[in-house]
């Protein structure tokens, strides 16, 4: 299944893209894809304990199964005060 990866923050300097696609098997989660996408791009690892994950522009927990033509963002978690 095909599945748009969108990309904020440093997330998106790091990637060298705001986007791409990534091809996943069926039942594969949001936990799967980032692990796909960390696996050409190292780096991204260190970022996991402090992003949130959107599925079709909803914030969605790392354990939610995908189905093709979804959208994934992955976006730094925002602080303030």
């Amino acid at each position: 299944m095909l599945i748009k990866v969108l990309y904020f923050g440093r997330l998106k300097e790091l990637s060298g893209s705001s986007q791409e696609s990534v091809e996943l098997r069926e039942g594969a989660r949001i936990e799967d894809l980032f692990a796909n996408c960390c696996a050409s791009r190292p780096e991204l690892r260190k970022f996991r304990p402090s992003l949130v994950a959107a599925r079709n522009q909803e914030f969605a927990a790392w354990d939610t199964p995908l189905v093709g033509g979804d959208e994934v963002g992955f976006l730094p978690a925002v602080s303030g005060g």
